[in-house]
Parts: structure tokens; C-alpha cells; sequence
């Protein structure tokens, strides 16, 4: 009787070594500096749940909002070391780290949102999404755009009323040297900090999105808001190449398809948001100007050469956004 005791459970252990293995599970840890609101959260979450659904749990995903892995610079260096799964960054942001991204950041080079996402959503975009995998991540795709115009306290109805303008900017070089060209005073301010600076007048305007005047309450402080336009604000879905590089085929095609799909659904919202922004703001008294950019985008072209200093990469892609914008 011990005998066939011993018998059957040395069987037993054989069976189960020879099993196949369980599927092996995978976890994402996806953060944006964003509030929980945000086109970057409407995307992640959509982004978790069909993952989730289609993988039958393999996968697991959680989203990290407003800034709890840190700011982008730091999220963008725990994306390539594998430390972080990936997350939402800004295009401007990247440029820091991938030269060929400046070009995002040069004035009026797309003529508005939709031919940016227009030539952004095809090859062009895929081309530069690609660059990422030399520095340690992968692209899934682009986000919601931000197209940036200008908001403050004096009318700026023309390239003329922006001359000596004190505007806050984000500080990247693009941006600072575009709104150099037009004759303002970019002045580079922690965002957090920029509220009370308008209210108390150390600067006079600001370079915001429709969604954004309204969702932090810049409509308080300004009196105008001029659809300048100047830059579209990329966003980026990406990944940690050593993550992306790690999956089965079956699970990659998954997790890209359902990136895309979740963009998709998010860019949508986006829009919806920029609508109901502006149609709020104008709702609000504050005079919202259309101005013919063409002036504007005169103006800030000689900033063009000094943003792509030293990039050839930037240079390349310029001719490649160009070449498909005809």
C-alpha cells in the first residue's frame, strides 16, 4: 500500500512538471502629470480597461495621475530605465532627450490640430514614433493635441499688440524663441505659479489651450483670448522598450491595438472638451479674437533656424512634415 502511495504521487509530480506553464502575467504602471479629468487619464483608463478585457487578465494596468511618478523629465528617465512601464508625455518634453522632436516645437509648422493630427496619425508619425526605440522606449501613438493660443488682459488683435507682451511660456527653447520672434517677453514660470502672476501683473498673458483657460480657472484673470494658434502640443503614448520588447507577439498586438483604440476615444473627448472651452469662455464676456495668421506666422519664422540648431535629425523631419502636408 506505500508502495503504490509513493507510486502514484511520484506520477503525480511528473504529470504536473510536464504541464504546460501558466500564462504568465504582465503588469503596467502607467502615469501622466495631468489631472483626473484630462484627455491623458480618459486615454490611460480606456487604455486599462480593454487590455484587461482582451487579454483575459494577463494583464494587469495601473494608471498613476497628477504627477505621482514625478515630472515628465522624470517619468521620461523611468521609461528608459524600465523602472516605469510608460505613461503620457509631452512632445516638447521629449525633445530634450530625442533632437528630431524640436520640430514639434517650431510655430505654425502644421496649420492647425487637424492637419496635425492628420499627418501625425500616418506614416509620418509612425516614423517618428520609431526614433524613440534608441533611446529606450516605444511609441504606441500620439495623443490629444493641444492647440495653443493666447490669452491676457490686453487686446491682441494683431502681431502688433504683441509687441513687449510679458507671456508665459513653457520653457523649452521652441517656445521661448518663437514668441522671442513675434516681439513678446517670453518669460518661462512654474505653472502652479502662473494664476497669481497674472492676477497681480507680472505677466500679461499666457499661451493656453480652450479646455485649459477654462479647467484652471485662467478665465478669472484675462479679459481676451486670441486664437493665435502658434503651436500644436503634441502628446505621446509611450513605453519602456525593455517592457515592449519582453512581450509575446499575441500580447503586443493586443496592447497596440488597444493604445490606438484608446486614443482614439480620448482624442474625441478632447475635442469635445476644446468646443465646450471655447464656447465657456466666450460665454464668460472674455472677447475671443480670429486674427489672419499669417502676419503671426511671418513674424515667427527666423525662430525656425535657431530651434533647429545643431538637430539635423529636427531638419530631416521638417522636410518629411512638409513633403506631406502637400
Amino acid at each position: 500500500m506505500k508502495t503504490s502511495t509513493t507510486f502514484a504521487a511520484g506520477l503525480l509530480a511528473a504529470t504536473l512538471a510536464a504541464a504546460p506553464a501558466a500564462a504568465q502575467d504582465y503588469e503596467m504602471t502607467l502615469a501622466h502629470v495631468l489631472s483626473d479629468q484630462s484627455a491623458y487619464q480618459v486615454i490611460l483608463t480606456r487604455f486599462e480597461e480593454l487590455v484587461e478585457e482582451r487579454t483575459d487578465g494577463r494583464i494587469a494596468v495601473e494608471v498613476q495621475c497628477c504627477g505621482q511618478a514625478g515630472n515628465e523629465t522624470r517619468a521620461i528617465q523611468a521609461i528608459r530605465t524600465g523602472v516605469l512601464t510608460g505613461g503620457f508625455v509631452g512632445g516638447s518634453s521629449l525633445e530634450n532627450v530625442v533632437p528630431a522632436y524640436r520640430v514639434l516645437s517650431l510655430p505654425y509648422v502644421f496649420s492647425g490640430s487637424d492637419e496635425a493630427y492628420e499627418i501625425l496619425g500616418g506614416e509620418t508619425g509612425r516614423e517618428m514614433l520609431d526614433l524613440l526605440g534608441e533611446y529606450g522606449m516605444y511609441g504606441l501613438g500620439w495623443g490629444a493635441i493641444f492647440e495653443r493660443s493666447v490669452g491676457s488682459r490686453t487686446p491682441v488683435a494683431s502681431v502688433e499688440d504683441m509687441q513687449g507682451l510679458k507671456i508665459r511660456v513653457l520653457p523649452t527653447p521652441g517656445f521661448v524663441e518663437a514668441y522671442k520672434a513675434m516681439g513678446t517677453q517670453p518669460t518661462p514660470m512654474a505653472y502652479g505659479e502662473l494664476f497669481m502672476a497674472l492676477q497681480n501683473g507680472v505677466v500679461d498673458a499666457l499661451e493656453i489651450s480652450p479646455d485649459a483657460i477654462v479647467a484652471d480657472k485662467f478665465v478669472e484673470v484675462v479679459d481676451h483670448y486670441t486664437l493665435t494658434k502658434a503651436h500644436q502640443s503634441t502628446t505621446v503614448f509611450v513605453l519602456s522598450d525593455a517592457f515592449w520588447s519582453g512581450l509575446p507577439d499575441d500580447l503586443k498586438t493586443i496592447v497596440q491595438e488597444a493604445a490606438l483604440d484608446a486614443i482614439a476615444h480620448g482624442v474625441e473627448a478632447h475635442r469635445e472638451l476644446n468646443r465646450a472651452g471655447l464656447e465657456q469662455v466666450r460665454a464668460m464676456g472674455i472677447t475671443v479674437t480670429e486674427p489672419d495668421l499669417a502676419p503671426f506666422a511671418e513674424a515667427a519664422r527666423p525662430s525656425w533656424d535657431v530651434i533647429l540648431a545643431d538637430a539635423p535629425e529636427a531638419q530631416a523631419l521638417l522636410e518629411t512634415i512638409q513633403a506631406a502636408r502637400q
